[in-house]
Order: C-alpha cells, then sequence, then structure tokens
C-alpha cells in the first residue's frame, strides 16, 4: 500500500508549501500562499494590486513537495493547469474559511479589502517527477483526499527517532527482519517519509541504501491513530516501572 498519484496531488495541492504561478504574458509569480477545496481546486491568497487578482486567466500552478527530513526522497512537484478567477463576496469567505483549515494566514482577515482568493480550476493534473511527467485522472483527483498524517510528517518523525529511538529502531528492525528482509545486527534502519499508508525505511548497505516499506493496515486515519496504534511500543517500558 502507498499513496495513489491522486492522493499525492491532493495533499501537495492542501499543503503549505508556496506555490509558483504562471501565466501567459505575466512574470511567473513565486511564493503564493494557497489553499484547497474538498474537491481540489486551488485557492490562491493574492494582494489586491497583484496581476492574478486582477481578472480571469489561464494558470498554470507548482507546488514542491518539502521533504520532511534532509535526506528524504521528494514526492515531486504538483502541476496544476486550468483557469484562475477572482472571488467575491460569499464565495471569497468560504473560502478564506477553506484556506484557514491549513494555513490560518492573516491576511485571510482582509479577504475583500487588501487580499484577493483567486479560484483555480483544474483542467489538467500531473505530478513532475525526476525522470518522467505522471498524469492524474482528474476524476480521481476530485475524489482523492488529503493524507491526514501530511501536515505532521516532519515533526512526528523527528518526534520517533530523538525521543523513543530506544524503542522505535527495535520495532523498524523487528518489523522488516518479519518481512524477510535481511538486516545487519549493527544496523540502524532509517525512517525516511511518513503518510498514512505506511513508513518508507532506509536500510544501509554497502553500496548504496535499499528503501522498504512498511505498511499500515487499515491505513491510519490520522496522528492519534498512529500513537494509539504504536503505544505499546514506545511506551511498554512505562508500563513495566509504574
Amino acid at each position: 500500500m502507498r499513496p495513489s498519484r491522486a492522493e499525492i496531488a491532493r495533499t501537495l495541492a492542501s499543503s503549505t508549501a508556496l506555490a509558483t504561478v504562471v501565466a501567459r504574458r505575466l512574470p511567473a509569480v513565486t511564493g503564493v500562499r494557497h489553499g484547497a477545496t474538498t474537491d481540489g481546486r486551488i485557492l490562491l491568497l493574492c494582494h489586491r494590486d497583484d496581476p492574478l487578482a486582477a481578472t480571469s486567466r489561464a494558470v498554470i500552478v507548482h507546488v514542491a513537495d518539502e521533504p520532511p527530513l534532509p535526506f528524504s526522497p521528494t514526492w515531486g512537484r504538483l502541476r496544476v493547469g486550468g483557469r484562475a478567477t477572482p472571488l467575491a463576496g460569499a464565495a471569497a469567505r468560504a473560502a478564506a474559511d477553506a484556506i484557514a483549515a491549513t494555513l490560518p494566514d492573516p491576511d485571510l482577515l482582509d479577504v475583500g479589502h487588501g487580499s484577493v482568493i483567486v479560484e483555480v480550476l483544474p483542467k489538467r493534473v500531473t505530478l513532475v517527477g525526476r525522470d518522467r511527467d505522471l498524469p492524474v485522472d482528474l476524476d480521481d483527483y476530485r475524489q482523492a483526499s488529503p493524507d491526514p498524517v501530511a501536515p505532521a510528517e516532519r515533526p512526528l518523525l523527528v518526534d520517533l527517532v530523538d525521543h523513543h529511538g530506544p524503542q522505535f529502531y527495535p520495532f523498524l528492525r523487528q518489523q522488516l527482519v518479519a518481512a524477510g528482509i535481511d538486516v545487519p545486527a549493527d544496523c540502524l534502519p532509517c525512517p525516511l517519509r511518513l503518510d498514512r499508508h505506511g513508513l518508507l525505511v532506509s536500510v544501509p548497505t554497502d553500496g548504496p541504501a535499499a528503501c522498504y516499506r512498511l505498511c499500515f493496515t487499515p491505513p491510519l486515519t490520522g496522528q492519534a491513530d498512529l500513537v494509539n496504534r504504536l503505544h505499546a511500543v514506545l511506551f511498554h517500558h512505562r508500563c513495566d516501572h509504574p
């Protein structure tokens, strides 16, 4: 089990990573704050004097994945092409609420005055990787949900390694060995990425590190679900010494 293209795309669309927006006859706009609706429309938070806020136009929105750790692999970059339309009135207020769910930015309080929300209706969705571009089916994209673990991926990984390493590393090794993977006795498996479907773990070798996925069955519903499932692993020593 691993995230589908549509899930990765929806996760990036809803992330707090800043976007780059490209429109014909306009310079590229970088550092754009954004959110997304429940059906995957991109919501750009712009200043009123931004050219993007002036009129409806075709745009391409780019959102790059930000790996949680320096040595973590990337999911690539989301590229969404579609029609961008400035919102006003009730539609703008509803869009501000949608953005605030993941990005509680003070400028959202100024929507309708100094700030404008521009809605991008996706017509083409692509995941851009190092070696190739992967198209995402629009229906799959609209129906997918952002990964509920993604917003806390980095702090969760750091916490597991820094605060629970003595319990967590043996657990990873046990799971890898149970899956038939040869892990040297002096080897510390390294968690690279965390999502609702599982953990991506690297195992050092004489050559390039090998990567394996440890799956959650069923997939996680959120951060609290992860803590509940790992509770016996991470805190069993406290149970032994009340």
